[in-house]
């Protein structure tokens, strides 16, 4: 599961690959990422397994809810009636779902040249909540709550690479640029030079 996370560094597969393993390792209903937003003053749902919570939606940051999890360093379980786990309506006969929610820390967050993601140097957190089926009466295992942390530290390492290669790339191309235009310029002076010589010649 790692290896699949880890196995690339484009930030959005990164993302979408962790929701679908972990949705199919698991066996979950929905598995949501919710990360801040620009001002900082929400958290804004940016991937999604199953689509059950609709991608853009919202919630305050300072919810006591959201503040619980950015202090816990581990998985713990918030309601499923909470605004970050709340999925479509659920009708006919159902068993209220288990869920749990962590952070996930964004390292490099200044390198982070994303339109909706904070452009901060402070650490900062998303947070992932994951949502078991709701036709069943199963519930989180020690072993599948250690899972999902060592999952979230895995993903924090995967996306700060990311975000180190791009700021190299982006270094790259600037420096291709001045490159370019240094030997425009060159050439330029090496034709104003051949320019006066010829003109003195005469």
């Amino acid at each position: 599961l790692t290896h699949e996370i880890r196995s690339t560094l484009d930030r959005h597969t990164i993302l979408k690959t962790t929701l679908v393993e972990l949705g199919r390792t698991l066996g979950l209903q929905e598995c949501a990422l919710w990360m801040p937003s620009r001002a900082g003053m929400n958290l804004q749902l940016s991937h999604t397994l199953n689509y059950q919570i609709q991608v853009g939606s919202t919630v305050p940051i300072n919810l006591p809810v959201v503040n619980e999890v950015f202090t816990s360093s581990r998985a713990i379980r918030i309601p499923y009636t909470c605004p970050l786990a709340r999925i479509r309506p659920l009708v006919g006969r159902y068993v209220p779902p288990e869920v749990v929610a962590l952070r996930v820390p964004l390292l490099n967050l200044s390198n982070f040249q994303i339109n909706d993601w904070p452009d901060l140097s402070a650490k900062s957190y998303a947070i992932m909540v994951l949502i078991l089926p709701t036709d069943s009466t199963r519930k989180w295992r020690d072993h599948e709550l250690e899972l999902v942390d060592v999952v979230a530290d895995q993903v924090a390492v995967a996306l700060s690479h990311a975000a180190i290669l791009e700021e190299s790339m982006r270094a790259r191309d600037q420096l291709m640029e001045q490159n370019i235009a240094l030997d425009l310029a060159r050439r330029e002076a090496e034709m104003a030079i051949h320019a006066r010589n010829d003109f003195l010649a005469v």
